[in-house]
């Protein structure tokens, strides 16, 4: 009898560890916030910060203003569901992009209110840019050698981009507008002499960044610079 205790107490513990680590698998942090997302046709903004959301149309059809619930976890990414208020906001860590401008976002979001979705893109662009050093791998049409090393490093708080141009440093500055992105015109650098190979390269680099007005995310996750509609540097990060 003493047996058949333990054992159901065992399982009963056991079930219990089992429903805690399934509700904490639904549940989870969210994304970082403050969070603002936006959307075209028709226009809308929903902002979730400071333990609020909030969501509105261009046309003020339609409002909506709440505490911020927790978040569930929804595959990959999170819901944010206020049934009172009848708004529900699906966020998920997949590259987006605005339907006017092409500029690419790292949030997919859903907001469905009053029986209506409304589809747009999340979190800040230049989030894509941050991070590791993303080495260039084509200029144009053309490969980079594998003994030439040309790279871009983002420090997004301060606007600026740096790395390798072939053979010298270079450093610089960049603008991201809702319109588009641009870098700098006459880059600093270094001024080592270098190989034929690794100038001619290092030159087509840095012509070819003064003629950028936008960039995306390629389905990889490797970051193109694009020029007048065309592909004009292609990067990636080491894997």
């Amino acid at each position: 009898m003493r047996l058949k205790s333990k054992l159901t107490s065992l399982c009963a513990i056991l079930v219990c560890a089992s429903s805690l680590a399934h509700a904490a698998s639904e549940t989870a942090a969210g994304p970082e916030l403050p969070l603002t997302a936006r959307g075209n046709e028709p226009g809308w903004i929903v902002t979730l910060d400071g333990g609020r959301i909030s969501f509105r149309t261009a046309d003020a059809g339609t409002t909506v203003e709440a505490v911020l619930p927790e978040p569930t976890r929804k595959g990959e990414g999170w819901r944010y569901m206020d049934d009172a208020n009848d708004l529900v906001v699906d966020i998920t860590p997949v590259v987006c992009r605005d339907t006017m401008t092409g500029m690419p976002s790292p949030m997919t979001v859903a907001v469905t209110t009053g029986g209506k979705t409304f589809s747009g893109c999340g979190g800040e662009p230049v989030s894509l840019l941050a991070g590791e050093p993303w080495r260039v791998s084509k200029i144009g049409d053309v490969a980079v050698p594998e003994d030439v090393y040309v790279s871009l490093e983002f420090d997004v708080k301060k606007s600026s981009v740096f790395g390798s141009s072939g053979c010298n440093r270079y450093f610089g500055g960049f603008t991201l507008t809702g319109e588009g992105f641009s870098f700098q015109r006459g880059m600093a650098g270094s001024m080592m002499a270098c190989e034929e190979h690794k100038s001619r390269i290092e030159a087509s680099f840095l012509s070819a960044l003064e003629k950028i007005d936008r960039f995306d995310i390629d389905a990889d996750g490797g970051l193109i610079l694009v020029s007048s509609d065309s592909p004009s540097i292609t990067a990636t990060r080491p894997k």
